[in-house]
């Protein structure tokens, strides 16, 4: 397994080639531990964005892979979710595996290359946590974000991204730095799409701050 290392000015971005095939499909899985004096949660999140080289770009609120923004957690959110908790972009090129509200657990996201919609070339993954014994219940997106400020990624022993192809081969697996742990928000690199198929840009960003602050940066 290979380490996530936060990203450095001027310093080139290591990438692991996935697939030339452009209708290629991916799982995602990001997996964490903490010890019994935490009760941290995780949340994976994913973008269908577009850049243009100037940064990944999202420019509607369907585009937003995240339990923050589904109906059943949200009342202003923009995607319904599925019985078994599931959800996925109306493309249908992003699914959420659904909130994993317990420690010591994972949370997936499967990427369709053949449902994005034209013009997606890159799907950033990021994480936040949060203390779940005050905001595990998720009942509105402001109550996540005001428990998401109280955690930060030092209290989380182990967090990992690993990517597998259709058939559940093993493509990369890469355990987050101790760089990360002032941070309540870091972004697992993003897959990229470019003239030589699916990549994935193992780099890692850090931020403080909601939800919202963080899609700011991508909007």
């Amino acid at each position: 397994m290979l380490t996530l290392s936060l990203e450095k000015p001027g310093a080139a971005t290591p990438k692991l080639s996935l697939s030339l095939n452009k209708g290629a499909q991916f799982t995602v899985k990001v997996e964490w531990m903490c010890d019994a004096d935490h009760a941290d949660d995780v949340d994976v999140h994913a973008l269908e964005a577009r850049s243009d080289g100037n940064g990944a770009k999202v420019t509607e609120l369907a585009s937003v892979l995240s339990t923050y923004n589904t109906t059943r957690m949200n009342p202003q959110g923009a995607l319904p979710s599925n019985p078994d908790g599931s959800f996925q972009t109306p493309s249908g090129g992003l699914l959420h595996s659904g909130d994993r509200r317990v420690q010591n657990n994972s949370e997936t996201v499967v990427i369709d290359g053949s449902k994005l919609p034209a013009g997606v070339n890159e799907i950033p993954i990021f994480v936040t946590v949060h203390e779940a014994e005050h905001g595990g219940s998720h009942e509105t997106e402001q109550g996540a974000e005001e428990a998401e400020e109280e955690a930060a990624f030092g209290d989380i022993d182990v967090c990992t991204i690993t990517l597998s192809d259709s058939a559940g081969k093993q493509l990369g697996a890469y355990k987050l730095s101790d760089e990360f742990k002032e941070f309540n928000v870091v972004q697992l690199g993003s897959i990229l799409l470019g003239p030589n198929g699916w990549e994935y840009a193992a780099v890692g960003r850090g931020f403080n701050g909601t939800f919202n602050d963080v899609l700011t940066h991508f909007s």
